[in-house]
């Protein structure tokens, strides 16, 4: 009797290569589970909800200590949970008085329908939000009115800190504004606000669509380009350092940074900027490559805009899309880069990182990631796992499988496909309990040249697999 040992799954979901003939940790399916720094599969933490917020608010940004939310009504809205911190977002009319032609700006309340970007200034909040058909940018320090006043200010949904300043597209695209240095409330100032010409600098008629951070310079993004720029408080030392042609992203919201790269989601995929792209190594930048498969129907069905974050406590990024997020665990220690992805029980509006904990919004609703739970507020969820079809060494030897040993966690139902040219072929499931490693194989008897193992949980408790042995005899050339 033969045996063959896996117990390395350290790259994740890649259906780049034909389901017979991927290596053994290549996966054709993660589904709710993860990648650990072990090498070995998780199940993915739970989802448990927090709060249910009070009506009229929308976002969900980590920021001074709290979850701050948005709304734009005259009436004030004060959450009861205090982690959570409502902020009222005033935009303005310009008004003229007749009589000496003098212009001021008066408190115009307009509800909040989205909102696009959040960080901290100087200890206060600037703000992109939606006005129904309208963006403001808002800046909340002591004044009643919020909303930025200075006519040169875009006003666009998408917008970024950095050297001291807010960068932010301009209504058409073709430059990237950047404020007062230290002020974000000033846009018009000689010598120090001003603008990147990036449309002048892009080939064909290219309009920027985002804007992120790489290694300290800003990445201006359109469809399918980048221009990579040093920025500087000073303007007169900003200069483009680099452009990169076939990469680029329409979302946005689906940037950040992970381990000084940047990543994002492109109309065909997850791609990112990295130092290898810089310096012209193109030998693995196509992050996104091993599932793109999976990513390019669900944006052809597309429903609500992409959305992702970095979340340090696992080190993985990750983008929700509709009802599913894509992970991407990254661990150079470890030396992961592996693909999985989750099914989420609802859409989500908002998430941000607060001391370590990830928060979900999906409308009025919050959830927790929580590693101690192990079902979704209560209903369970299943986790799939399907290796590809292995030969074990040995194509178009007949072989006779006699059973396997699990090195697990929890419990599963296996099974085995056995028959690469028919995925209906295989095997009933055999319920798991535990690791089998010196307490008798698990029978499972059948017979072909490849099969391709598939584990399923379905419980409220953890689950990881650690390593799978086959216990089988050869039996010939067919």
């Amino acid at each position: 009797m033969a045996t063959i040992t896996f117990n390395k799954f350290d790259l994740g979901i890649d259906l780049r290569k034909s389901a017979a003939v991927s290596d053994a940790n290549r996966l054709r399916e993660m589904k709710n589970a993860y990648v650990t720094t072990g090498l070995a599969t998780a199940k993915r933490p739970g989802f448990v909800k927090i709060a249910t917020l009070e009506a009229g608010t929308k976002g969900l940004a980590a920021a001074l200590g709290k979850l701050h939310t948005f709304y734009g009504g005259p009436d004030e809205i004060v959450h009861e949970n205090p982690l959570f911190q409502a902020e009222r977002l005033v935009c303005a009319e310009e008004v003229t008085d007749d009589e000496n032609s003098e212009t001021s700006h008066v408190a115009v309340h307009r509800a909040v329908t989205d909102v696009h970007y959040v960080d901290v200034f100087n200890g206060y909040l600037y703000v992109s939000a939606q006005h129904g058909d309208v963006c403001r940018h808002h800046y909340l320090g002591d004044d009643e009115i919020t909303q930025i006043t200075d006519a040169n200010c875009p006003h666009t949904r998408t917008a970024i800190k950095t050297a001291s300043k807010i960068f932010s597209i301009s209504p058409d695209g073709s430059t990237v504004r950047y404020s007062k240095t230290g002020d974000p409330t000033v846009w018009t100032e000689a010598d120090d606000a001003g603008f990147l010409p990036t449309g002048l600098n892009a080939l064909g008629n290219r309009e920027a669509n985002a804007l992120g951070l790489y290694r300290g310079n800003l990445v201006v993004l359109m469809r399918d380009g980048a221009q990579v720029w040093v920025v500087d408080p000073d303007p007169t030392a900003m200069s483009l350092a680099e452009t990169v042609e076939n990469v680029g992203s329409s979302y946005p919201q689906s940037l950040a940074t992970v381990a000084g790269d940047l990543y994002f989601l492109s109309d065909f995929g997850f791609r990112s900027i990295t130092t290898q792209q810089l310096v012209a190594r193109l030998d693995d930048l196509d992050i996104g490559s091993p599932v793109d498969t999976l990513v390019r129907p669900v944006l052809q069905e597309l429903k609500s805009t992409p959305k992702a974050v970095y979340f340090y406590g696992t080190g993985q990024y990750l983008c929700a899309i509709d009802r599913q997020m894509f992970v991407y665990s990254v661990s150079r220690t470890s030396k992961i880069a592996a693909w999985s992805r989750y099914e989420l029980p609802f859409t989500v509006d908002a998430m941000d990182e607060l001391d370590g904990v990830l928060y979900l919004r999906s409308g009025d609703d919050v959830y927790r990631l929580d590693e101690e739970s192990h079902t979704d507020d209560g209903q369970e969820y299943e986790v799939i796992l399907e290796l590809p079809y292995m030969n074990f060494k040995a194509p178009g030897v007949l072989k006779r499988v006699y059973g396997v040993d699990l090195v697990m966690q929890g419990e599963c139902c296996f099974s085995m496909r056995f028959d690469v040219r028919n995925v209906e072929a295989v095997t009933d499931e055999v319920r798991v309990v535990g690791n089998t490693y010196g307490g008798g194989l698990i029978p499972l008897e059948v017979t072909g040249t490849e099969f391709a193992p598939r584990f399923r949980n379905l419980t409220g408790e953890p689950f990881q697999l650690d390593a799978l042995t086959i216990y089988y005899e050869p039996l010939g050339v067919l």
